[in-house]
């Protein structure tokens, strides 16, 4: 008799214990499921500059780096256009150059230069016309990159640009 307690007994921690797991799974997926657009937006920018700044050839800390607007694949501008991914390219230029401060690299602020292809809805590194690049800049790199929508969101491709040299240094996605 003693023998069918004691397996019953053991029966029940090991239950409980069962239980005991399956609540904690069941709080990690709440978790997950409750972490905002925002955390894994800043997760996967910080993945890409984690990407970009793993190239020895990008010396990010020691060489000035300029970011540009990242543009739509299609046209490699801003679009004005009422779509939920307007400012898609405005928010990553700005998270990028936010990583990229907190990791101390040496970013300029590019708007008050003349360099750049700047209008009022955003500023350009990479245009189809030529006449709107500047020929000399005070950077040795510059971030730019393009998205595009996609099924589960967007695509992004960034590069980190050899100013003068025009040779891509890094890329992410």
């Amino acid at each position: 008799m003693k023998f069918y307690n004691i397996i019953f007994i053991l029966f029940c921690i090991n239950l409980s214990a069962c239980q005991f797991i399956d609540s904690e799974k069941m709080i990690d997926n709440e978790q997950i499921e409750n972490t905002s657009m925002s955390a894994i937006l800043d997760k996967k920018i910080s993945s890409m500059v984690d990407d970009l700044t793993s190239f020895k050839k990008y010396d990010y800390k020691n060489k000035a780096t300029l970011i540009t607007t990242i543009v739509w694949s299609d046209s490699l501008t801003f679009k004005n256009v009422n779509h939920p991914m307007q400012y898609l390219g405005h928010q990553l230029s700005e998270s990028i150059k936010t990583e990229l401060v907190h990791r101390e690299a040496k970013v300029l602020e590019h708007k008050s230069a003349a360099h750049l292809a700047v209008s009022t809805e955003a500023s350009y590194f990479l245009s189809r016309d030529i006449e709107l690049l500047a020929k000399e800049s005070a950077a040795e790199y510059i971030i730019a990159g393009t998205f595009i929508e996609s099924k589960d969101g967007a695509m992004v491709n960034i590069e980190v640009i050899d100013f003068k040299s025009h040779e891509i240094l890094g890329t992410a996605g």
